[in-house]
């Protein structure tokens, strides 16, 4: 799931986006596993890592974009997401499984708005992207918790919108696709998911930083209910390490 490949980068950069500002070039590396989320085995990938800041542009995670208001308090971006959606080939699945077509990732255009509470040292995040497999909207709260000079905590919690286009396509059966155990078509409605995540970054030196992350996102009965998805919850879980140039 080229989605899942960038899960490192985007977690991590839930909080860099909104909460830290200024030009900035980091890298970095690393791996991550999910649970059984479509009908197939585990999954183990590689989770590159881009934050990449300079005046108003920036990459981070896979979104490639620029600012277009940036007070104190509030940002407002558009971005581009080359590889946004749930994709997966019919060879990860399990045999009885193996006759869905794949299901691809698209590019999605979006805007992103974030909002920092100082007092509270909490992020709120709202952003919307589409393309032509769907759209989805998400909100996100962030709050960092900064234990030592060396180690932070940053959890978060988040809300995600799916359109029936979306859903319909990574989790939807057509009459081509039956065979095996997938007996029957369906077509999902509009979908949701409750999200709960925790990153972690320890500064090893002033160049090189240590990352973590787990994530579990619980999706609504359309999704849940789809005959080639094994269970409702996605489980994602891998370290890395990132170096500030």
């Amino acid at each position: 799931m080229k989605k899942l490949i960038l899960s490192l980068a985007a977690l991590t950069m839930c909080s860099t986006m909104a909460l830290a500002q200024g030009d900035r070039f980091n890298v970095g590396f690393g791996v991550g596993t999910t649970n059984h989320f479509y009908q197939g085995d585990e999954i183990t990938y590689p989770a590159p890592f881009f934050d990449v800041r300079y005046d108003k542009f920036f990459i981070t995670g896979a979104n490639i974009g620029v600012d277009v208001i940036s007070e104190d308090s509030i940002t407002l971006s558009l971005f581009v997401n080359p590889f946004d959606g749930f994709a997966i080939k019919p060879s990860k699945m399990d045999s009885a499984y193996d006759s869905i077509d794949e299901r691809k990732t698209q590019i999605a255009m979006g805007t992103i708005l974030a909002y920092n509470l100082p007092a509270y040292d909490l992020t709120a995040l709202v952003s919307i992207s589409g393309g032509e497999r769907g759209y989805k909207g998400e909100t996100r709260l962030v709050r960092p918790f900064r234990l030592s000079d060396d180690f932070t905590l940053i959890p978060s919690v988040s809300a995600n919108f799916y359109s029936d286009d979306y859903t319909d396509y990574y989790f939807g059966v057509d009459g081509d696709e039956l065979g095996g155990k997938i007996n029957h078509t369906y077509s999902p409605d509009e979908a949701y998911s409750l999200g709960l995540n925790l990153a972690a970054e320890y500064y090893l030196t002033d160049k090189i930083t240590l990352l973590a992350f787990l994530s579990a996102d619980k999706f609504s009965s359309e999704v849940g209910d789809s005959p080639i998805i094994d269970n409702s919850t996605l489980i994602k879980m891998g370290v890395g390490a990132k170096y500030s140039f």
